[in-house]
């Protein structure tokens, strides 16, 4: 598996080569396909394995109060997602390579079912608005999604960096029911 993600990270889901990646992991290309019974599944697995390495290392922030942690947790999340490798296999080819339908499935065991069930556990407690819960949830997405993009693009710039977590801050600031003192 990671030398399979090494692959797809750095050539792509249709130039990487299943020879190649059994080769240099020391296994037989039969041996691949025992486990995976395709290339696009071996790539579905190094993509969900990665979905879920990156939910457990947001999960494991510390912090005193859920909202805290919930904000901590999706600064943590914007750097771990600008990696090029996450740039790559999650967000550029996930969706097309596995499909739109099918990786929305795997997003609701990780990144978004997480993000839907601290966000319910938050309205139901009154500390954000009553919007609705995946609403939120897909709106922080797609500022992830960007914001992680941009990290990337600007080289993980401090400027940048500042800039993206003063605005993050405004956004999350614009779902709290009682406004931050």
């Amino acid at each position: 598996m990671a030398v399979a993600r090494k692959h797809f990270a750095r050539t792509g889901y249709s130039e990487a080569e299943i020879a190649e990646i059994a080769a240099e992991a020391r296994v037989t290309t039969g041996a691949v396909y025992h486990h995976f019974a395709s290339k696009k599944g071996l790539f579905t697995a190094v993509a969900e394995d990665l979905e879920g390495e990156i939910a457990r290392a947001a999960a494991s922030v510390a912090g005193d109060e859920p909202w805290q942690r919930l904000r901590l947790g999706f600064e943590k999340l914007i750097d771990l997602c600008a990696a090029p490798a996450v740039q790559r296999i999650i967000f550029v080819e996930a969706p097309q390579v596995i499909g739109p339908e099918a990786w929305r499935k795997i997003e609701l065991q990780y990144a978004f079912g997480a993000l839907r069930k601290v966000l319910a556990s938050l309205r139901e407690a009154g500390v954000i608005k009553p919007y609705p819960v995946d609403l939120i949830a897909r709106t922080l997405l797609a500022l992830l999604h960007e914001t992680a993009a941009e990290v990337s693009r600007s080289k993980h710039d401090p400027a940048v960096r500042a800039q993206i977590s003063e605005m993050v801050t405004g956004v999350f600031d614009v779902f709290l029911a009682r406004p931050r003192m």
